[in-house]
């Protein structure tokens, strides 16, 4: 008999110690309070200090919810919160705030959670240092009833907004960048939910119309939806601004003015990098990528991380300073070899511009066969450079890039030295390909292809190929003109903010039939790679 006594004992202590756990696992910790046999009404009224928030529910008509075959959840302040709640009279919709569907007890707070509340809004659950907050509101008392779940807030939550509304009704300090945005919503009649109400004089069904409100940018970040999160980066009027003015200088430096379509590029840029799928709140990664697959570059762009926005459906950061890719505003940097013959020059004695090195007779610019489009530029000219047949001497011209432009003074072609901004590009290039020798290229004084073989006409003959006029504009273009060129390489300008560069092209050997010992040098290029930031 003892031992039978003894195994009841031990049922017993067993049957508590799972029971605690068992309790544990669904109604939390010790922190959580258990009244099976009372109301969430009955509880407020017997609980004097929630008397302010209790009157704020019959005002607004919400006790009503209260007493609804349902279980909900109750997130409650006391009497002193409320004072200091700033809530006034009639604010149904912050009060509704503090109401959810679902009992959600203590073990259910986890960190991330989010909880759609009775105006539609979420909140959200985190931790910090082993405490439990619903948005920035303390929890510090949670009890499970009858027909829910009471949780006693530090203070009164505010209702956090929307992320399409928060943009929506930004300030005119933001105006640029709002209405940007929202000049592509459109109105569309949602006939589905319509409801069909009869039919007038001509026959049409005339519906109790549902109208919802579409934007193109939303394909790619729904950011009104409440079940999705994203990360905004909103830039203010004066940074979009700045950003125009650093954009300017740097094309003044390059001899260009800023145009509509560049700002317009500009700003499409902006409107695809502000979202980001999901809430980022680290930053130590050097890029990241936009909903759009726009790349924000950490160590250039500016944020401001220490006063994060939460909304209801994301986070949201203001932009410090921001400064668009050179490989979104800079398709191209292009420019003819041939505009050596604008500089004042004396052969052999060159000025520093262009450096010849064993030249057997004077260079020249011989004009080629017509291109295409004559109504854009008569005919190919080049640069040719011939070397001695005989001499093993080096034949080679190293030149910077050269812009040409008409001086005001005496209406004249003259050129100037480009400087473009320092970065990572492709460089491309064309000859006059016809039976041209082998090459080598330098940049800056490294060599970046070795023996190029000019002679065949693809990719090598002028700009007929890539990214050619055709390519960029399908239905006005003309083939073959205006292309990159060859590829030759992957250059890097060093240095910050903008650099100048040479290029020096080298004979190599002669290998085509009926090639010399010359060179026919037409064009560079040069394209910005993604690296260029």
């Amino acid at each position: 008999m003892r031992k039978i006594y003894f195994i009841i004992a031990s049922l017993v202590i067993l049957f508590a110690s799972c029971n605690d756990k068992w309790a544990e696992y669904y109604f939390g910790s010790s922190s959580m309070e258990e009244l099976p046999d009372m109301t969430i009404v009955e509880y407020l009224e017997a609980h004097p200090e929630y008397s302010e928030f209790y009157s704020m529910l019959k005002s607004t008509g919400l006790d009503k919810e209260l007493t609804k075959d349902q279980q909900i959840t109750v997130w409650t302040v006391n009497n002193d919160a409320m004072a200091t709640s700033g809530i006034e009279p009639t604010d149904t919709l912050r009060m509704e705030y503090h109401l959810n569907h679902l009992p959600f007890i203590r073990s259910d707070l986890k960190n991330g959670l989010r909880i759609r509340s009775f105006n539609g809004i979420y909140f959200q659950i985190s931790q910090k240092n082993e405490k439990l907050y619903a948005n920035a509101s303390e929890i510090t008392k949670s009890v499970r009833l009858k027909n829910g779940v009471i949780h006693e807030l530090a203070s009164l939550m505010l209702s956090r907004v929307n992320i399409y509304d928060y943009l929506k009704n930004l300030d005119d300090d933001y105006s640029i960048i709002r209405d940007s945005i929202f000049k592509y919503n459109v109105v569309l009649f949602d006939k589905t939910n319509s409801t069909p109400l009869g039919v007038d004089k001509e026959g049409n069904t005339v519906y109790d119309s549902i109208f919802y409100i579409h934007n193109p940018l939303f394909e790619s970040a729904e950011f009104n939806s409440e079940f999705k999160q994203f990360t905004v980066l909103l830039p203010s009027n004066q940074v979009i601004h700045d950003c125009y003015d650093v954009l300017a200088s740097t094309y003044q430096k390059m001899g260009k003015t800023v145009e509509r379509v560049d700002s317009a590029l500009t700003l499409q840029w902006l409107e695809e990098a502000m979202f980001y799928d999901g809430e980022i709140t680290d930053f130590s990664a050097t890029d990241i990528n936009s909903s759009f697959g726009r790349v924000w570059r950490t160590t250039i762009q500016q944020i401001d991380t220490d006063n994060p926005i939460n909304m209801s459906n994301g986070i949201l950061y203001k932009i410090k300073k921001v400064k668009i890719p050179n490989n979104v505003i800079i398709s191209r940097i292009k420019s003819l070899v041939h505009y050596w013959q604008y500089q004042e020059h004396i052969y052999p004695d060159s000025l520093d511009l262009y450096t010849f090195k064993g030249l057997f007779k004077a260079p020249s610019v011989y004009t080629s066969d017509a291109t295409p489009k004559p109504d854009i530029l008569p005919n190919y000219i080049v640069l040719t450079v011939t070397g001695d047949p005989d001499s093993n001497d080096e034949l080679s011209v190293e030149f910077p890039p050269l812009e040409r432009y008409i001086s005001s003074e005496d209406g004249q072609y003259h050129v100037r030295v480009m400087n473009v901004p320092v970065g990572e590009y492709n460089l491309y290039m064309g000859f006059w390909s016809t039976s041209h020798p082998y090459v080598n290229i330098y940049f800056n004084g490294v060599k970046i292809g070795g023996e190029i073989q000019p002679s065949l006409s693809t990719p090598w003959n002028y700009d007929r190929v890539t990214e050619t006029e055709v390519e960029r504009d399908p239905i006005n273009g003309t083939k073959k003109w205006d292309g990159l060129g060859g590829l030759v390489g992957v250059v890097n300008i060093d240095g910050e903010g903008m650099a100048s560069f040479k290029i020096k092209v080298e004979f190599s050997k002669v290998m085509a039939t009926g090639s010399k010992k010359s060179m026919a040098i037409y064009h560079w290029a040069l394209k910005p790679t993604a690296n260029n930031y």
